[in-house]
């Protein structure tokens, strides 16, 4: 018996050695030092996995504790009770909690400087305490000191004074980074080039210029009276800068505007004039520039001082020299869709200045003009008169300019207008029955039975009737979803009915289409109404008894619990009237039952109680087929707990060892603490009674209370 007992005691301990993790690294956020992590794994290896021998005497489990200063420690609290530099390493040794980084030190006025705590400790011959907390807090909030305050020997001036390490004053570029600054107009600033030249940072900051967030842009005129570059490029300590424009605009670009498609070549204009012949008194460069309409440029503004036939070419009748392509123009109406008037196609027959600016005004001036207007000469109608081109208003040359296409209307009817064309004209529907664009209105069928919309035609005189033709405009059937509450989405299928009955065998009698369509009860279909009117159990099968036929049915499963509930092994041996919806109610206003409900007769229960089918007491596994892990989730220095279902049953436990004696499963689940369990309660039961390792013992905490990381 000796020999089988400890054996069965170590399989017994499997699991949970199984399911023990490492603990894991708790975070500690502090106010003035940043984070500081503590790792159970290197504490509990160097303390002999004994949790006790902090836990609870130095560190109270479960609640909140207040947080613990330097000072504190250093006389034996919290984290000094070790790191004393007996037991442990001193609390001097900073960097082995305090992860040093590398400190962007935002500057008003210039950006950033990086302080490196890696190059400075990495000099050997300073600590953490050599500036801290006399020079500088621990701190993200430290005041702002200035350059001058430096040099007087505050903050960085501590140290770099020119004598323990380079001075502050005059050794800018050794904290502060230098770059390259580009601005407008492709002009670039080089501070390597004017460090090169022998000048220093103070000889521009900040007499002449403000860095960072709140530095000024000067336009020119303002550099010509000696400000921002202008206090040296001034033709005498270096070139002006006025005159010598590509010394510092070293890449122009070439200048597209984008409205007009016309293109603006520096290049070519600089291989033939300064830039001062037009900056800045026909253009003004940048942000304060303006565009120039084509009726501008002909009285001599902007292009139009040069370009003016007599300089060079004018800008009235040579467009394509500037405006290198066209393109397409799309007009929007209201009534009739878009209409795209094509340059290629009219430029193959006429020049620009046959229609810009006499007919049409390109750009912001652009006007839109009506049919009827153009029937009076104007916009398109000056050449699309019947004369020289396809007049624009007669009703059979609508098509040529408005794109036709069909029409899709709901319930996969579909309106050809290439079709109706061919023995109609657009005025013979537009717009006396129809009203093109979005201010048209649906008819129903009804009205249309009465002669309104297509009814207007098809009377069975003129054209085919609506009533009774459904399948020559309807070109298609949809299969339809019927979402109902309480059993599920229905569908209905068209193909497979309309290969028996015709559409009014149905429509619009027994079923409503579009928006008049309502849905009706079982109880009124088993009154006739509906699918009822044919599915009585004459025509087709009744709707009453044949749920299946229509209302799919699926498997349920109960998440919380792993019950899965099946419908198809229960249709085997009974109807659906069996259980909805005295027992069920099929829907999702459904309610739980618990399984002490279901013991007493309430749903499942009605039938298993033991006589009818196996009672739902005791046969836990034939319902809940599958059983899961179960976490605790418990506080970050505690750890989170898991439960194994699998673990335990492989050792011969079935669920009602457990449930629902000492263990309540579901809503009626509690918590208990672990001095209740010592008593006996919960996992206690088993865990400190010989049958399984005890609660009790601090040396198996971790083999439930697991840490990850």
């Amino acid at each position: 018996m000796r020999r089988l007992f400890i054996p069965a005691m170590l399989l017994l301990l499997l699991p949970m050695l199984l399911f023990a993790k490492d603990y894991q690294v708790v975070t500690f956020k502090t106010d003035t030092a940043g984070a500081i992590d503590f790792s159970h794994p290197v504490h509990l290896k160097a303390l002999g996995s004994n949790c006790t021998l902090c836990h609870n005497k130095i560190f109270a489990i479960g609640t909140k504790a207040a947080p613990v200063t330097m000072k504190e420690m250093e006389t034996g609290k919290s984290c000094g009770a070790c790191h004393n530099g007996k037991r442990a390493f001193a609390l001097a040794a900073c960097t082995r909690c305090h992860v040093t980084k590398e400190v962007p030190v935002d500057i008003p006025n210039f950006g950033a400087v990086v302080f490196s705590h890696k190059f400075h400790l990495g000099l050997g011959a300073y600590g953490c305490a050599d500036c801290h907390n006399a020079i500088f807090g621990a701190r993200t909030d430290n005041p702002h000191i200035t350059m001058k305050e430096m040099e007087g020997g505050r903050s960085c001036g501590a140290c770099h004074d020119g004598k323990t390490a380079f001075s502050v004053k005059g050794d800018c570029t050794k904290c502060h980074t230098v770059r390259d600054i580009p601005f407008a107009a492709d002009a670039t600033f080089s501070h390597a080039a004017h460090l090169g030249f022998g000048h220093v940072c103070g000889d521009c900051h900040s007499k002449l210029f403000v860095a960072g967030p709140k530095s000024k842009r000067y336009t020119m005129l303002e550099m010509e009276t000696q400000q921002s570059c202008g206090g040296c490029h001034n033709g005498s300590t270096a070139f002006s800068v006025k005159g010598d424009c590509g010394r510092c605009h070293t890449a122009v670009k070439d200048v597209t505007f984008v409205k007009s498609d016309a293109f603006f070549s520096h290049k070519i204009h600089t291989a033939l004039l300064g830039c001062g012949s037009c900056h800045s008194g026909i253009f003004v460069g940048g942000v304060n520039s303006r565009r120039y309409t084509m009726a501008e440029m002909e009285k001599g503004l902007s292009c139009g001082v040069c370009h003016e036939d007599k300089t060079v070419f004018g800008v009235r009748g040579n467009c394509d020299r500037c405006h290198v392509k066209t393109r397409d123009v799309s007009f929007k109406t209201g009534a009739a869709g878009t209409v795209v008037f094509r340059h290629d196609s009219h430029r193959q027959m006429y020049g620009c200045g046959d229609c810009h600016n006499g007919i049409f005004t390109a750009g912001a001036g652009r006007k839109s003009f009506t049919m009827a207007q153009m029937g009076q000469g104007k916009s398109c109608g000056a050449c699309h008169d019947g004369k020289t081109a396809f007049a624009a208003t007669a009703a059979a040359n609508c098509g040529k300019c408005h794109p036709l296409r069909d029409v899709i209307l709901p319930h996969d009817a579909r309106f050809p207008h290439v079709k109706h064309l061919e023995s109609q004209t657009c005025s013979d529907c537009h717009n006396g029955l129809f009203l093109s664009g979005p201010g048209n209105k649906r008819w129903t069928m009804a009205q249309m039975e009465q002669g309104n919309s297509c009814g207007a035609c098809h009377d069975g005189s003129t054209a085919f009737t609506v009533k009774g033709s459904c399948g020559t405009c309807h070109t298609s059937t949809v299969e339809v979803a019927i979402p109902v509450r309480q059993t599920g989405v229905t569908r209905f299928s068209h193909t497979f009915h309309t290969g028996l009955h015709g559409c009014t065998d149905c429509h619009n009698g027994i079923f409503g289409a579009g928006a008049s369509a309502r849905r009706h009860t079982m109880a009124d279909m088993e009154k006739g109404g509906s699918c009822g009117a044919c599915h009585d159990g004459k025509s087709a099968f009744t709707a009453k008894e044949n749920c299946t036929k229509c209302h799919p049915v699926k498997e349920i499963s109960f998440k919380e619990s792993g019950a899965l509930f099946s419908h198809t092994f229960h249709l085997n041996a009974y109807s659906c009237a069996d259980c909805h919806d005295a027992l069920f109610k099929p829907d999702s206003e459904n309610r739980r039952w618990t399984m002490a409900d279901m013991e007493k007769g309430k749903s499942c229960g009605a039938c298993h109680d033991g006589k009818s089918a196996f009672g739902v007491a005791g046969a836990c596994e034939k319902c809940h087929p599958a059983t899961k892990g179960i976490k605790y989730e418990l506080p970050g220095d505690v750890g989170s707990v898991l439960f194994s279902h699998k673990s335990h049953s492989a050792k011969g436990y079935g669920c009602v060892d457990c449930h629902s004696k000492i263990i309540v499963a579901g809503v009626g689940r509690k918590s208990h603490t672990m001095k209740e369990m010592e008593q006996g309660q919960s996992c206690g039961a088993c865990h400190g009674f010989s049958m399984a390792f005890s609660v009790k013992d601090p040396i198996h905490c971790e083999k439930c209370h697991q840490r990850l990381y």
